[in-house]
Parts: C-alpha cells; sequence; structure tokens
C-alpha cells in the first residue's frame, strides 16, 4: 500500500507535500499525516512523483481547429470523453481553445490559457506555429498525423481504413462511386481519405471521374449542397461516399428531399461512427474509428512527457479500425 491510499489523499497531494510544493492550499493535518506515512513506509519520491509537483497550473489545453463545428460535431465530443477520465484521474483540468486557421502561435496560447501541455486536434499543413511549438521543447502531442516527427502523433490509418470502405462498395458492385470529401486537403486525414479512394478505383480498373468528387467543409451544410451538386448530375452514381459522418448527415437530407430512397435509389456509407450514425433511418454503414480511444492514448502520452514517464522520444500510435455494416449500402442488382 502507498503513501497515498494510507493517508488517504491523491497522488498528486502526496507529491505536494514531500517536495514543499509553494502555493498549494494543503492543511497542516493533512501535511502532518503524509509526512508520517511516508515515514512509516520509508517513502522516497519518485522521479515521476517529483516531475508531478513541479507541474504549474495542472491543466492541458486541447487545441482544435475548424471552430465552427467544435459543439456539433460529435467526433469532438467522443474525443473529449476519453480525455476527460484520464485528466481526472490525474488531477488535471481540461482547456478547450477553439482555433482558426489564421491562429498559429500555440506558445502564446498556452501561456495564455495557463495549460502545462497541449493536444491539437485537425491540424493542417504548412503550420508553422506547430514546428514553433515542437522546436520549443513545450510538451506537446497532436491527435492525427504531420510531417514533423518530433512531435508524438495519434491516428488511424485513414488510407487503409478508406480502402477498406471502397473495397466493400466494389464488392456490392458498386463502380459508380462518388465521394464527398469532408475537408479540405490542406488536413491530413481528408486528403488521405480522397486519395485512397482514387487508388482503389484505379487498382481494381474503374474510371475515375472528377464530377464524383466533391469538396464540403466538416459542416452538415456542406454535405447538404455537395449531394445537390451530386443529383443534379445527368449520370449519377450509386453510392455516395461520406468523408465523415457529419457530411453524410447533409448528404442524407438531401437524398430525401429530392425525393429518393436510401439505399433503394443511392447507397450511403459515412466514416467515424458518431452516435446517430446506427439510429437514423436506415442506419449508417460507416467506418467505426476509436475516437475516445485516440484522446485516452493521447492524454496519457502527454502525462508521461509531463511527468518523466516511460515516454522517452516521439511516437506515432496507429490504433485499429473496423468497418459497421448497417442498411445504408445495397447490392447493385
Amino acid at each position: 500500500m502507498d503513501v497515498a491510499k494510507k493517508a488517504g489523499v491523491s497522488r498528486t497531494t502526496v507529491s505536494f507535500v514531500l517536495n514543499n510544493t509553494p502555493g498549494k492550499h494543503i492543511t497542516e493535518k493533512t501535511r502532518q499525516r503524509v509526512l508520517k506515512e511516508a515515514s512509516d513506509l520509508n517513502y522516497i519520491p519518485s522521479e515521476e512523483a517529483q516531475n508531478l509537483a513541479k507541474i504549474r497550473h495542472h491543466s492541458i489545453g486541447l487545441f482544435i481547429f475548424h471552430s465552427h463545428s467544435m459543439f456539433s460535431d460529435a467526433y469532438i465530443t467522443r474525443v473529449i470523453e476519453g480525455l476527460t477520465p484520464v485528466l481526472n484521474k490525474n488531477r488535471f483540468q481540461l482547456v478547450l481553445q477553439p482555433l482558426k486557421l489564421r491562429q498559429a502561435n500555440y506558445l502564446q496560447l498556452a501561456e495564455n490559457d495557463k495549460v502545462d501541455g497541449v493536444i491539437i486536434l485537425n491540424t493542417h499543413d504548412n503550420d508553422q506555429g506547430l514546428s514553433d511549438i515542437a522546436e520549443s521543447g513545450f510538451p506537446l502531442v497532436v491527435i492525427g498525423t504531420i510531417a514533423n516527427r518530433v512531435i508524438t502523433q495519434i491516428d488511424i490509418d485513414n488510407r487503409k481504413a478508406a480502402s477498406v470502405v471502397m473495397n466493400y462498395l466494389i464488392e456490392l458492385g458498386h463502380t459508380k462511386i462518388a465521394m464527398i470529401v469532408h475537408a479540405p486537403p490542406i488536413y491530413f486525414a481528408a486528403r488521405e481519405r480522397l486519395e485512397s479512394y482514387k487508388q482503389v478505383l484505379k487498382n481494381t480498373g474503374i474510371e475515375f471521374r472528377d464530377e464524383f468528387v466533391k469538396e464540403a467543409d466538416f459542416s452538415e451544410e456542406s454535405g447538404y449542397k455537395a449531394m445537390q451538386e451530386i443529383l443534379a448530375l445527368k449520370d449519377k452514381p450509386s453510392v455516395i461516399f461520406a468523408g465523415n459522418d457529419i457530411i453524410a448527415y447533409g448528404a442524407i437530407r438531401a437524398i430525401k428531399d429530392a425525393g429518393l430512397s436510401i439505399p433503394e435509389d443511392i447507397s450511403v456509407v459515412g466514416f467515424d461512427d458518431d452516435f446517430l450514425s446506427r439510429y437514423l433511418n436506415p442506419p449508417l454503414t460507416t467506418m467505426t474509428l476509436p475516437a475516445a480511444g485516440l484522446a485516452e492514448v493521447a492524454a496519457k502520452c502527454l502525462i508521461e512527457i509531463l511527468t518523466g514517464g516511460l515516454l522517452k522520444k516521439p511516437q506515432q500510435i496507429l490504433l485499429p479500425t473496423h468497418l459497421s455494416i448497417r442498411e445504408s449500402c445495397r447490392r447493385v442488382r
């Protein structure tokens, strides 16, 4: 039994007491109880405990791009759900910071928000601020993939996952496959899913058609508008591959508003497996990715960095995905 359990306090409180951390409101009674238990156990503070005690604010920042959908995108909600248990267990607060593309001074934002480390979601290309904060040594983890290998990154294999979706549709007999990319190609995941779409078409000898590819901007509205453009084509596709479930929701609304049925007239497949996807009519076939799991691993990695734990060098960690087959896709007769 360690000092924290015997004293009936958290490990953080033990670290504060044993390292005599200034500015922490710990009662004298609690302090004496911790010191007594530590003495009885001949306790020597670990390096992790000492590092934990030196953390200034006990706050972690979650910096999120495409902030206009921060509170409507279920993926972001699931990320927050994955972060919260880990941060609560380690007595860290979560600070949300919505960002626009022009904002890139992460160090200044971290200082203003009084956070000890940062997790960045939806990174994009040519982000000088990301390079600057990485070079500064400020504790940082990215949920996603970037070119800078000095930053720990937690992600899925977007190309592989998108190819699973495409091969499933082709197995159903679809050759007229349209794609609504969920974001501009400056975002890594959007670009990787689109490139996988093109590669599978090439590998299977199916013609790539420019008019079958539309670009959205994370929102249901953009998915709706993109779907309207596709429905206006003289030669329509038999299935829509939406780059994420939010885009799929907009596409489904546009299809139904046009008086068409899913999947009888046109099939739809999504990507993410948001909360609502299985409760739609019909339930949405979608690529299930572990949003909460990505966040949980990111939080654990960041705390390892902050406390001098086992994470000694930057890593890229890829979590598995799987296709959830429901009723929104049909086999081509």
